[in-house]
């Protein structure tokens, strides 16, 4: 895995720039059944913006300046997602996943300064993201079908 300093192999950039791209498939469809669509929306805007920038960083930077931007984003999208489920939605998976979002891109940002960071610390991050976003679709599937059925 490379460190700071060290390039970013190609593969690597690229799935570390698709990541973003989930959160924006994710937000626009959450974006037509949910009454704050506007602020997911601005989600997936920022999401596209992020993927745009952690795969251009990835490819002709290192892994401290990646570290940067894909944490850069993960404060911001977990904002976004923290406050919309505080504000409306109050779903316990989208509190935790924007809250630990906002958090580890905080630690990601703190260890892009290291010697010796390393890019595999997005590694538990994004096997959790998805955890907890299959956890999120599969409830928001099960409440619809109760609807559709009553």
């Amino acid at each position: 895995m490379p460190t700071t300093g060290e390039e970013i192999p190609v593969a690597a950039a690229v799935l570390l720039a698709a990541y973003p791209l989930i959160d924006v498939a994710a937000s626009l469809a959450s974006a037509r059944r949910m009454a704050h669509a506007t602020a997911l929306r601005v989600n997936a805007t920022v999401s596209t913006i992020a993927a745009v920038g952690v795969g251009a960083t990835a490819l002709g930077s290192d892994a401290g300046a990646t570290l940067t931007a894909f944490g850069a984003w993960a404060v911001v999208s977990g904002a976004i997602q923290f406050v919309l489920a505080l504000r409306g939605t109050r779903q316990v998976p989208l509190l935790i996943s924007g809250g630990l979002s906002t958090l580890a891109g905080i630690s990601f940002l703190s260890a892009a300064g290291m010697h010796d960071a390393h890019i595999a610390i997005l590694g538990g991050y994004m096997a959790a993201g998805a955890v907890l976003y299959l956890v999120s679709a599969r409830r928001s599937l099960t409440t619809r079908m109760a609807r559709t059925l009553q």
